[in-house]
């Protein structure tokens, strides 16, 4: 997908040991929410344009699931394995560095910034990344099978976040959202297992770090 092509530059620069990604404060800066929000707004727009003329409801999955009870045991069981391997990667890769975003020490001053990111990544990423993932990517590629849209989807996804040592954790992670949209029938949950996953991640990250 062309969104995990976008990820080429940064995976160059990882791999030359460049620093790439956040650094320690911007989580708590507006103008971090505020690029994060356009940017994606502007490839949701896109993705949104791609879909014209198709069965809007259906590509986007924009139902009500099938059940409730299945969206959630398939949420806990992904997170239970994502966790799982990122505390092995913890303690088998040492100096590595976060490759995803996380506050690194709390700013009390600066919660309102810290709140505007906390809503662009819990809320307004999940909702464009599972539109254009587990709606417009599944949808694509689900007349050839739901393991290859849930696999091709969940490569893509992992791919587009430019990650290396965290590969094992967000594939986990794209997979587990990909049989729950195939489980499910739905979208929604997806978006709400998504937003969990980021929102959660920034709270423990912001709580644990030295004020």
């Amino acid at each position: 997908m062309i969104i995990a092509i976008l990820a080429v530059p940064t995976y160059v620069l990882r791999l030359q040991g460049i620093p790439v990604g956040l650094r320690p404060g911007d989580l708590f800066s507006y103008s971090t929410a505020i690029l994060v929000i356009g940017s994606d707004a502007i490839f949701l727009l896109i993705v949104l344009l791609i879909a014209r003329g198709l069965p809007f409801r259906e590509v986007f999955a924009l139902r009500a699931p099938t059940s409730w009870g299945r969206a959630f045991l398939i949420g806990v069981m992904t997170l239970v394995v994502a966790y799982a391997i990122s505390f092995l990667e913890a303690a088998l890769v040492s100096g590595t560095g976060r490759e995803q975003g996380v506050p690194e020490f709390w700013d009390p001053a600066r919660i309102g910034g810290w709140a505007a990111n906390l809503f662009a990544i819990a809320v307004f990423v999940p909702i464009f990344e599972e539109a254009l993932m587990r709606g417009l990517g599944y949808y694509l590629f689900a007349p050839i099978g739901a393991s290859a849209a849930i696999a091709v989807t969940a490569v893509a996804f992992t791919l587009a976040h430019g990650v290396i040592v965290d590969i094992p954790v967000i594939l986990a992670t794209g997979i587990g959202l990909g049989y729950m949209r195939a489980s499910t029938g739905s979208i929604y949950p997806c978006i709400a297992l998504h937003g969990f996953f980021n929102g959660f991640a920034l709270v423990i990250a912001a709580l644990v770090a030295p004020g």
